[in-house]
């Protein structure tokens, strides 16, 4: 918070000394898309395929301070960076300054746009549900979006030498439109996961982020609402995607189970590369297999969900069980 409004001048500071630079620079390579709702395995894909030499992903401080991390990353992230817990509170997975993070972030400072402030102000939370998928919202607004999406991704670019953007944002599953309007030859991976376990996860993470991103306190009632709005978002996510994926060109999406993925990282690895016909695949499997031999040991919550719930996930998110052949009489 101390360091938002330094950041805003050194934004415009930045602006001025990069914008020509910015606006002359074409995105190329193009970014590659990793699709799915939040806690089926986002992340561990983000971490995956962003960690390579080709490639790079949106940090935290970049997300954090998305209009000046081109002037203080160096310079701010060393001094604090025995701020953060060396864990999430909700899942374990490491965290720092320097680790991956959803652009969704960045986009909701820059633009104002993202059902990501509805978690800050609750009792709101209606009015920021359109900027899901933006269906509902003018061509200006879209515009806008796209190009603050645009301007993110090239800064990134231009930090990194220009290596390969790896966006993970579980909102984009519901842009595939957009998407494709910035960048027709896009790549996409979308990992999926039963929804009792995704519906379980994701009240469990927000029972821990809500109160950390509250900025307001909620109306009696809340963890009713949280109930119906991760209801509501998932079905609009889902919803989106089984009906948007046609629209992406054939051999440009890729779509993986998690527990497919989880054990067998590698070979999933191999095959996403053979079949976008990535760069490096001999550089980038070193890297990989280090890393994940440093996950051993890495386990999930075991979580359950309510009857009622149950039902209620089953109606809410029928597209993703017919989608992904989902059991919806199994146990979690």
């Amino acid at each position: 918070g101390g360091l938002s409004i330094p950041m805003t001048l050194v934004g415009r500071l930045e602006d001025a000394r990069y914008g020509r630079e910015l606006a002359a620079m074409k995105i190329d390579p193009t970014p590659i898309f990793l699709l799915g709702h939040w806690r089926s395995g986002t992340t561990h894909l983000h971490n995956l395929v962003g960690r390579v030499p080709e490639h790079t992903y949106s940090t935290v401080y970049q997300v954090v301070f998305p209009t000046g991390f081109l002037s203080t990353d160096n310079l701010v992230t060393p001094l604090t960076e025995q701020l953060f817990d060396e864990t999430r509170t909700y899942d374990n997975v490491k965290q720092g300054w320097h680790e991956a993070a959803e652009d969704e972030i960045a986009l909701a400072k820059l633009t104002g746009m993202s059902p990501y402030i509805s978690f800050m102000f609750p009792d709101q939370a209606a009015r920021y549900e359109k900027y899901v998928d933006f269906q509902e919202c003018t061509s200006d607004d879209r515009e806008t979006w796209k190009n603050a999406f645009q301007y993110f991704i090239k800064k990134i670019m231009l930090q990194t030498g220009g290596k390969r953007v790896v966006v993970k944002s579980c909102a984009h599953t519901a842009r595939i439109p957009m998407i494709l309007e910035m960048f027709p030859d896009a790549k996409f991976v979308y990992i999926s996961r039963h929804p009792y376990e995704v519906y379980a996860s994701t009240l469990h993470m927000r029972s821990h982020t809500d109160w950390e991103n509250f900025f307001q306190v909620p109306e009696e009632g809340w963890e009713n609402q949280r109930e119906q709005q991760t209801l509501l978002l998932g079905q609009r996510i889902f919803d989106n995607y089984v009906r948007d994926r046609e629209l992406i060109p054939d051999g440009n999406l890729i779509e993986l189970k998690y527990h497919e993925l989880c054990g067998n990282e590698m070979q999933v690895m191999e095959d996403v590369w053979r079949t976008f016909d990535l760069d490096n695949w001999d550089g980038a499997e070193r890297v990989l297999s280090e890393y994940t031999a440093g996950l051993e040991g890495y386990k999930t919550n075991k979580l359950k969900i309510k009857p009622a719930q149950r039902e209620a996930v089953r109606n809410y998110w029928a597209s993703a069980f017919e989608h992904g052949g989902y059991d919806p009489d199994r146990k979690i």
